[in-house]
């Protein structure tokens, strides 16, 4: 306190030339001046007081188990001591509000309860494909392998691939695309040759457009194909008998009687072309079951007249001639010839 004395008498002795001028200071502005001095203190002892309480709270986190190992914590850098002129309101010293961060050891006892702790209640599952397991890469972070993914196209067997392009053909038969729809139909019988359905679409548009002796060698491979099928050796018969080849199709017909699909239209023409080549008994017998199966058919009933008439049996020809006219579907020229042998 002496020094402050001393200070401010020799700031007094300076200015002795203008005492006359000035009022000398209260006694209160000079208590003012000599405390100004103590505040700047303070103000300088206050934030070392509050540092050296926040080192006595962080003290007591020292380790208490040997071999535990701890995250250092920053030294904490102190700045240049304050000016005495800043006083102690302007300045407030606040506590520190970082948290302070404590890592535990890898592998210890503490960091698996942490671990465990922390870990949610439900954990999210993996896929449980294979391809899609989580595998951990040398770094030690989970890396997802993508699930390889394989396309098998079943390719259709010769079959499948003759069906599809039958059914494509009997759709451009319905437009009247019929030029399409034999490309097809041929390339369904290359891929099967057993494809009957296929072989007869194919044999019909054929014959449709005059096309016969391409028909003939389509159904004929057919029945080598498929002896069992009646159809074929009906419709070559027909083409057989367009050109001539009467006998050549009272054979192919007969060749075919024991196959699948003989039905009243198959006896029927059989007993016809008999009739020309005057079979007259086999004729009759042919009639008679094609009429079995399909009894109102007019003209089987001329057709089976004429072959009794032919045996010299005119009384059941004539009963013959009676149940055509009462089928009621005989074209008009057939209906005058019944009603001439009835007259008779």
């Amino acid at each position: 306190m002496s020094i402050i004395n001393q200070t401010l008498r020799a700031l007094d002795a300076r200015q002795t030339d203008h005492a006359s001028h000035r009022t000398p200071p209260s006694p209160l502005v000079v208590a003012k001046r000599r405390r100004m001095p103590l505040w700047g203190a303070v103000a300088l002892l206050l934030p070392l007081a509050g540092l050296g309480i926040w080192l006595a709270a962080v003290r007591p986190l020292q380790p208490h188990a040997a071999g535990e190992r701890r995250v250092a914590i920053r030294s904490v850098a102190v700045s240049a001591p304050m000016s005495p002129a800043v006083s102690f309101a302007q300045t407030p010293v606040k506590a520190p509000t970082s948290p302070v961060v404590v890592a535990y050891q890898a592998g210890s006892a503490d960091a698996e309860k942490e671990k465990k702790r922390l870990a949610p209640a439900n954990p999210p599952k993996l896929p449980e494909p294979a391809a899609a397991i989580a595998t951990v890469s040398m770094s030690g972070h989970a890396v997802a392998q993508q699930p390889a993914i394989r396309k098998e196209v079943n390719q259709p067997t010769p079959r499948e691939a003759a069906d599809e392009r039958y059914r494509k053909a009997l759709t451009l038969i319905r437009t009247g695309q019929a030029d399409r729809a034999r490309a097809l139909l041929e390339e369904a019988l290359v891929l099967s040759p057993e494809h009957v359905a296929a072989r007869e679409a194919l044999a019909a548009l054929l014959s449709d457009a005059g096309r016969n002796q391409e028909a003939e060698k389509i159904l004929r491979i057919g029945r080598a194909a498929s002896p069992e099928h009646a159809w074929f050796a009906l419709s070559l018969a027909r083409l057989q008998a367009a050109r001539g080849d009467t006998e050549g199709a009272v054979a192919s017909l007969q060749s075919g009687m024991g196959g699948r699909g003989v039905d009243a239209d198959y006896h029927a023409t059989l007993a016809a072309l008999q009739v020309q080549l005057k079979q007259y008994p086999d004729a009759v017998r042919q009639y008679e079951l094609a009429l079995e199966m399909q009894p109102g058919s007019g003209i089987w009933w001329v057709g089976l007249g004429l072959a009794l008439a032919a045996q010299g049996k005119n009384d059941k020809a004539h009963s013959a001639y009676r149940r055509a006219r009462m089928a009621g579907n005989l074209p008009d020229t057939l209906e005058e010839f019944v009603r001439a042998k009835l007259a008779d």
